[in-house]
């Protein structure tokens, strides 16, 4: 019984890590045919679900960042960022319908501009139920001019260098918030140099980071299949966006490399007492330091002080 039982398991990773090949090929393929387009798991023409989906990553950054601060911090009168806005504002506008000061959000890729102007009625339509007092001729003025104005409390900048220095200017920024968006950067210890750069003294980060294989069908089956490989077969299938198999405690150390404080890393997704240590990864996941069985994680930090 034993035998045939570890002949199961062989038989299954083996299976696992070529078809985690098959996917990384897929999905280079159809970023170099198309391009980045999807940063959602649904498409913009889900309306409804887009904007569900919008409202409730910003009531858990608020969720999030309360407890990090012992409910002393509010969006309030700040000055937030958000890093790889998606596919639409609806973050944004919700955040200045909280009374953020004004928002601010980079990306590489432009893709803001295929929400529909039926999405932010319906939006707009939302967000009133839960804020009454709000001004929605003021949302709507903020959305009409968060291209062409910097002066906007709604501004969208898309660079291809993704320079948040240049973007936004030193020390301007009082929160960051970003979903999903740290395991695609190719260079985590620049874009956290640069958040340090952008942010003001005592600013806080609530970073919610997807550590999984993003290729669906496999993600459910198999979330941490992408660490099954070398680094030189993953290089194979490079392209930009790529999730960059960066584990919670690397992110740690970046941050307090560049003036971060508090640094805590809370797991929200892990796998199953009965997959631990069931799956093959490469050498370097090994050591108990890469903390396999965290599929996502909440990072919130604050600069420090002057």
């Amino acid at each position: 019984m034993p035998q045939r039982l570890n002949f199961r398991i062989d038989a299954r990773e083996v299976f696992m890590y070529a078809a985690g090949l098959a996917f990384l090929t897929l999905a280079k393929t159809k970023n170099v045919l198309r391009g980045y387009s999807t940063p959602k798991p649904f498409p913009i023409a889900d309306i409804e679900r887009c904007i569900a989906y919008d409202l409730k990553v910003v009531d858990e950054w608020l969720v999030h960042l309360a407890a990090y601060s012992g409910n002393t911090l509010t969006v309030r009168g700040k000055n937030v960022l958000e890093l790889g806005p998606g596919s639409d504002l609806g973050v944004g506008l919700y955040l200045l319908a909280k009374g953020a000061a004004a928002y601010h959000a980079c990306d590489v890729h432009d893709l803001t501009q295929s929400a529909p102007a039926s999405f932010y009625s319906a939006l707009f339509e939302r967000i009133l139920k839960i804020h009454t007092e709000c001004d929605e001729k003021f949302l709507r003025s903020q959305l009409d001019g968060a291209r062409p104005s910097a002066a906007s409390k709604l501004r969208v900048v898309v660079r291809a260098d993704f320079d948040l220095l240049a973007a936004f200017g030193k020390e301007s920024i009082d929160l960051v918030f970003s979903q999903a968006a740290f395991e695609h950067f190719d260079d985590i210890e620049r874009t956290v140099e640069q958040l340090s750069a952008v942010c003001k003294p005592g600013a806080t980060i609530v970073a919610e980071i997807d550590l999984k294989t993003h290729s669906r069908w496999i993600n459910a089956k198999d979330p941490n299949n992408i660490y099954r490989y070398a680094d030189w077969i993953y290089r194979t299938f490079y392209f930009r966006g790529i999730p960059n198999r960066v584990r919670p405690y690397q992110y740690k150390q970046a941050f307090e490399r560049h003036g971060w404080t508090r640094v805590s890393i809370t797991p929200i997704e892990q796998t199953s007492p009965s997959r631990r240590g069931a799956v093959y990864v490469a050498d370097r996941f090994r050591a108990a330091e890469n903390e396999m069985n965290s599929l996502s994680i909440i990072l919130c930090a604050q600069k420090v002080q002057a």
